[in-house]
């Protein structure tokens, strides 16, 4: 299937095209897109993109498709470059400022949908931000209702060596277990639809199995990887298995908070 024919509202209706805005951080702007319904948005639904040190920006082709997803059942999509990607101002190896950034992402996400749930999470590193700033140990917690974690890590390859190989499907030399992102996915105090595929080597399903919170439900998907991919590593998106599971997890997801 093609991008133009994925691009369809439930009833079938095109959606409108991506929108770029702004949002503000503090003091930083952020480079961002509106995915909206083809109606009136039933919430709002904010998703951060994979590690920005290694090239993860908000147009990747597994958020997009989550994104594009979520605006077909009527959610109101905001996914933004955290600081320091592209035209993002800010750096992009500082932690701290890109949760600040989740945070701001779900005031704007907010302010555009007042009514509605608002829902948060991301790909990967966005997914792990995610759970960072839902944590009820973390100052300034995000008002998420509920969350879609897709490959949330939980060995993170901490050397280019260790990236290299994840993106070319080597095994990881260096990753280890995380330890404060596993006590995070275990504390996850909002509803959560976790989706993974069977073959990622940072997000293991069986480790994923063991930690993750009560609240998050875990959908392994057959034969793919840390990229939704059935490539050796990083390639092509399997769309014909993750459209249909971002959607059956977001239709559970919204049953879950409304």
């Amino acid at each position: 299937m093609d991008e133009a024919a994925r691009q369809v509202s439930e009833a079938g209706a095109p959606l409108p095209p991506s929108q770029p805005v702004s949002v503000l951080a503090g003091t930083r702007r952020l480079e961002a897109l509106v995915d909206a319904p083809t109606g009136t948005p039933q919430g709002v639904l904010a998703l951060g993109h994979p590690h920005p040190a290694h090239g993860g920006r908000m147009d990747h082709p597994v958020l997009a498709c989550a994104a594009r997803r979520a605006a077909a059942q009527g959610l109101l999509v905001l996914r933004w470059n955290f600081g320091g990607v592209a035209g993002s101002e800010g750096d992009r190896h500082d932690l701290a400022a890109h949760m600040d950034d989740v945070r701001a992402a779900a005031r704007e996400a907010r302010r555009r949908v007042p009514t509605g749930p608002l829902l948060g999470g991301g790909f990967s590193y966005g997914a792990r931000l995610f759970a960072a700033v839902v944590d009820p140990a973390t100052p300034e917690r995000a008002p998420f209702a509920g969350g879609l974690l897709l490959a949330p890590a939980t060995h993170v390859p901490s050397t280019p060596r260790d990236f290299g190989n994840l993106l070319l499907g080597r095994p990881l030399a260096d990753a280890r277990l995380d330890p404060r992102a596993v006590q995070r996915l275990g504390a996850l105090p909002v509803p959560c639809e976790v989706l993974v595929g069977e073959c990622d080597v940072v997000a293991p399903p069986p480790v994923l199995r063991e930690v993750l919170a009560p609240v998050a439900r875990l959908e392994v998907l057959p034969g793919l990887n840390h990229f939704f991919s059935r490539s050796v590593g990083a390639g092509t998106t399997a769309y014909d298995l993750l459209e249909p599971a971002l959607d059956a997890a977001l239709a559970r997801l919204r049953a879950r908070v409304a």
